[in-house]
């Protein structure tokens, strides 16, 4: 069987006097990158991207070019593919700032309404820290939710989407610098309820709680009607959905008991629950 390799792309980003990262960028030539590589984003920012990694740890070669050049400010990233699981780390002073791998825990698509000229927006949860939030904030200011302010939802202060498996009810920060926000993911085939806590306008998310229909109707009285909606839109599938996978285990259970390998599993939406 043939092996492919995974696509992996590397961006360093440099701040600096523009004589500088010119000096930088004559230097680094084929060391880096080669000179097509190299993009100017303004005046004072060069950067520099390898589309197949550089043969040794982002990280250690970003320790390099922070020695080398300790005058500029230096940010890293990495990722995989299409932007999975990408490393992020900033070096100022010739020291590194922070280091962060982004690890989403759920997404999901605000689709594009052309009616109202509104562009749609990837919506994107993960575990707050703060060195995941600066790199965040630096890296991918497209992960800012406020926008979706201008969205009418089920009810004051809430914006809905689904994507067919999953439906995310939304109660956006109170403010830009906020750490209020509530989600609620509602998956209909499986019954199965999370809420998401403490969100701010990146995403960034305090807590993953599973909780049950009672409890979600309970701690946000205002969804109820919509819930109550959600909830008997899907419950024929839901009900198909629970006898298939009793079958499921009835099986793996037996095939178990049969010593065989067992080529399937359920299916865990959310596993980083608690």
């Amino acid at each position: 069987m043939l092996s492919v390799a995974t696509p992996v792309t590397t961006v360093f980003t440099l701040t600096g006097p523009q004589y500088r990262l010119r000096q930088i960028a004559e230097e680094r030539a084929y060391r880096t990158c080669a000179p097509d590589q190299m993009a100017w984003e303004n005046d004072t920012t060069l950067v520099m991207t390898l589309e197949n990694g550089i043969g040794t740890s982002f990280l250690r070669h970003g320790d390099g070019l922070s020695d080398d050049y300790p005058d500029v400010s230096i940010r890293g990233m990495e990722y995989f593919d299409c932007f999975d699981d990408p490393g992020f780390a900033k070096w100022q002073g010739g020291q590194l700032v922070y280091e962060a791998d982004l690890i989403t825990v759920f997404g999901i698509l605000f689709p594009t309404d052309a009616s109202k000229d509104w562009p749609g927006c990837s919506t994107s949860f993960w575990h707050r820290s703060p060195a995941l939030t600066a790199a965040i904030a630096e890296n991918c200011p497209d992960f800012d939710l406020m926008p979706l302010r201008q969205l009418a939802g089920p009810e004051p202060g809430w914006v809905q989407t689904t994507d067919g498996f999953a439906t995310l009810l939304l109660r956006l920060p109170s403010t830009a610098n906020a750490e209020d926000g509530l989600g609620v993911i509602f998956y209909p085939t499986l019954g199965r309820f999370t809420l998401v806590t403490g969100i701010d306008r990146l995403g960034g998310a305090a807590g993953f709680l599973r909780q049950s229909y009672g409890q979600i109707s309970a701690r946000c009285p205002e969804l109820r009607v919509i819930l109550r909606e959600c909830w008997k839109a899907d419950d024929k599938s839901r009900r198909k959905a629970r006898h298939e996978r009793k079958v499921l285990k009835r099986k793996m259970r037996k095939e178990s008991r049969e010593g065989k390998e067992i080529l399937f599993d359920l299916f865990d939406p959310d596993p980083w629950v608690m």
